[in-house]
């Protein structure tokens, strides 16, 4: 535990820049020239828009479109989507098989989640929490990969929790809410890294959900039974089947789109 705990002081804070980036996006009042600017200041994030505003999911002409028209073709949500992840990859890089699959299935779980929120600022919440609810599994990858890898199925399995404490003292959830204390990311987000698992709020069962879900589809195996099931069913209620099929349609609907955001 110590070990990992000693990890988990040396990260460093997230790339400036982009989080401003973040930060302007989450401000209704901000025209589209003013985030035309912010983003055109940061040339990597600028390629990352045009190259999906520009891919075949959203093209509708033969024509590539400039960077305001990016902007309002894939939206400010995945703007945002885009921001914080390439901060985050920066602190903990993307070179790793296994992290780039990780990657791909964050930016699912939080587009897809955030379509779930009921109000802009649970949408937000669901939105972040769902990009970073495996943040603790980032850290594993990244700073104990030796011991951490051998542990992952390349198929999609991950270690589950509780073999995550008996190796390390901590399990992947633990771990993710310590970095996102350290970056001062709201209650409500760090709540749903550290309980996604294990639910005892409605928008950590939503994230919950969500991870389940589409982690079947990515394997090519589909359940009608959730791990935590009784628990997420509680905070979610009646609505639990619906949501678990609008998940998976919304998952197959926009699946192009987590394929052009590695």
């Amino acid at each position: 535990m110590e070990k990992i705990e000693h990890h988990v002081e040396s990260i460093p804070t997230l790339e400036m820049s982009r989080m401003r980036i973040f930060h302007v996006l989450q401000d209704e009042e901000t025209s589209i020239e003013s985030i035309e600017r912010v983003v055109s200041s940061d040339p990597a994030m600028t390629a990352k828009v045009l190259k999906l505003a520009n891919s075949s999911f959203y093209r509708h002409a033969d024509r590539h479109v400039g960077i305001q028209q990016a902007l309002m073709t894939i939206g400010l949500d995945m703007v945002k989507c885009i921001a914080l992840s390439m901060a985050v990859m920066e602190t903990f890089g993307n070179e790793i098989c296994l992290m780039k699959g990780l990657w791909k299935h964050s930016h699912a779980v939080a587009f897809v989640s955030g379509l779930l929120g009921v109000s802009k600022p649970e949408k937000e919440c669901l939105f972040t929490g769902g990009l970073l609810h495996d943040l603790g599994r980032m850290v594993l990858l990244s700073k104990v990969s030796d011991e951490y890898v051998p542990l992952c199925d390349f198929s999609g399995y991950w270690p589950d929790p509780a073999l995550e404490r008996d190796i390390f003292g901590l399990d992947h959830c633990s771990i993710g809410a310590m970095v996102a204390t350290r970056w001062h990311f709201p209650p409500d987000v760090i709540r749903i890294i550290s309980s996604h698992h294990d639910p005892s709020d409605r928008l950590s069962a939503l994230v919950g959900l969500t991870d389940q879900v589409i982690a079947q589809h990515e394997r090519g195996f589909i359940s009608e039974e959730l791990e935590g099931e009784d628990l997420i069913r509680k905070c979610i209620g009646a609505e639990y089947k619906g949501l678990v099929n609008t998940v998976r349609e919304r998952y197959r609907t926009n699946t192009a789109i987590f394929e052009n955001l590695g």
